[in-house]
């Protein structure tokens, strides 16, 4: 997995989520990895946008299924509510 963004990284292994990484980015935004099989960063960490932070898998109570990635976008950091990630990512891939 990927950095979407550069910002500071927090790591844990717990819940429903399994391992995972939230990324606060520079400009306050929050995006959350969930379900990762590890991470390449330690916790705490300045990260840039596109640097390798975690690995796809199915950790928390994805154990046993498909590996993927859970990723949610919450605009106003984290604690904010979620929103639908496709069309930032839709835009930011073009």
């Amino acid at each position: 997995m990927y950095a979407v963004a550069a910002g500071r990284v927090s790591t844990s292994n717990y819940g429903l989520g399994g391992k995972i990484v939230w990324l606060t980015a520079n400009n306050g935004v929050g995006y959350y990895y969930a379900h990762l099989n590890g991470w390449n960063v330690s916790n705490g960490q300045s990260v840039s946008q596109g640097q390798v932070i975690a690995f796809n898998g199915d950790s928390g109570n994805a154990k046993g299924g498909s590996p993927h990635v859970h990723f949610e976008l919450h605009p106003g950091g984290r604690g904010s509510s979620a929103v639908n990630p496709y069309p930032t990512l839709a835009t930011a891939c073009k």
